[in-house]
């Protein structure tokens, strides 16, 4: 999720444990530890796929943060041992905003490494988007008012309220997707096939639908109550672009997106896009992985292996992307007030 939801998710969740033994700057603790395990995006690991597959890595492994969450308790204990006073709101203080960082992370698409150093696939469950306003602005508005308010007691009843709503909305997420999946498997074309049922951007209520099939995939949009079959569209996946030779981050590629790939020829180049994030013609994370083998005499395409390079994303897509999903919002809109 975003940064200003980790924050507020971590200054809410400290709070709620630890507002009455060690007041209010229990919030700005709760504020760091939420969006500390996300400081990983300032290591380099090498190249750009290392550093688009190793985020959400070992900084939000249960194992890691559990054993951070430890640490940092027992430097708490000797730099302030008054606070034995209150062990476990300590630890807890500590370990929830932590530990909820990776756990809410799981919820998005990106996909979350919470084994590490277990070399499982990283989780996804796809039922909410990286920035939800519904979801922030309970936390958010808790975190001000605890900050903010002389009456303890009642700010304190608040953030149990925006809690159990942040997590309400997590739940409705799950069971929104799980509708608009069993309406989406009753589709011949899904069949037997993968599929992947996640969110548009901002909300919950207008969803993206994809389903994998070798060479193609497809892709179709619905929303939460819609009855009308999916109208699909077709695309390619290019796949036989890399029968003939699998340049060495493409295995990497296929493990981080659960094969949720297309591969494309662009002059020469290979570039290869994860599909899970954007929509179609607008994907915001590329990669140019290979070249062509001039020299090859081979049937199939040869590659020889480049140094990765995030291919920029186009603005205008990005504006195109907006736009679709705002007109697509105010015709469920429309169907709505009918």
């Amino acid at each position: 999720m975003d940064s200003i939801t980790q924050i507020a998710l971590g200054a809410t969740v400290s709070a709620a444990v630890g507002l009455k033994p060690f007041g209010r700057n229990v919030l700005l603790a709760g504020a760091f530890f939420g969006t500390l395990p996300d400081l990983d995006v300032f290591i380099d690991y090498g190249n750009a796929i290392d550093n688009y597959t190793s985020h959400r890595g070992f900084s939000h492994s249960l194992f890691v943060l559990t054993l951070l969450s430890l640490a940092l308790y027992s430097i708490a204990i000797k730099l302030k041992p008054h606070f034995k006073a209150h062990k476990l709101a300590l630890f807890l203080t500590i370990f929830l905003p932590l530990i909820t960082h990776p756990l809410l992370d799981t919820f998005t698409t990106y996909g979350t490494q919470l084994l590490w150093p277990l070399t499982s696939p990283p989780i996804a469950w796809h039922s909410i988007f990286i920035i939800d306003p519904l979801y922030t602005l309970p936390l958010l508005i808790s975190m001000l008012y605890l900050w903010f308010s002389n009456n303890k007691a009642r700010a304190l009843t608040l953030n149990k309220i925006a809690l159990l709503a942040s997590c309400c909305y997590l739940g409705w997420g799950q069971v929104a997707q799980a509708n608009i999946t069993a309406r989406a498997q009753q589709d011949e074309l899904v069949k037997n096939n993968n599929l992947l049922v996640m969110p548009t951007p901002f909300n919950s209520i207008y969803w993206r639908v994809l389903s994998y099939q070798g060479e193609h995939y497809y892709e179709a949009f619905t929303y939460v109550g819609d009855q009308t079959p999916l109208q699909w569209n077709n695309y390619t996946s290019n796949r036989d672009l890399i029968k003939g030779s699998q340049p060495e981050f493409v295995p990497r590629l296929e493990w981080f997106s659960h094969g949720w790939l297309r591969f494309d020829d662009v002059q020469g180049q290979l570039q290869v896009t994860d599909l899970r994030l954007g929509i179609a013609n607008f994907h915001p994370f590329s990669f140019a992985i290979a070249e062509k083998e001039s020299d090859s005499e081979s049937e199939s395409t040869q590659w020889k292996t480049i140094e990765p390079i995030q291919l920029a994303v186009d603005e205008n897509k990005q504006q195109q992307l907006l736009e679709k999903i705002k007109f697509q919002a105010n015709l469920y809109w429309l169907e709505l007030t009918q």
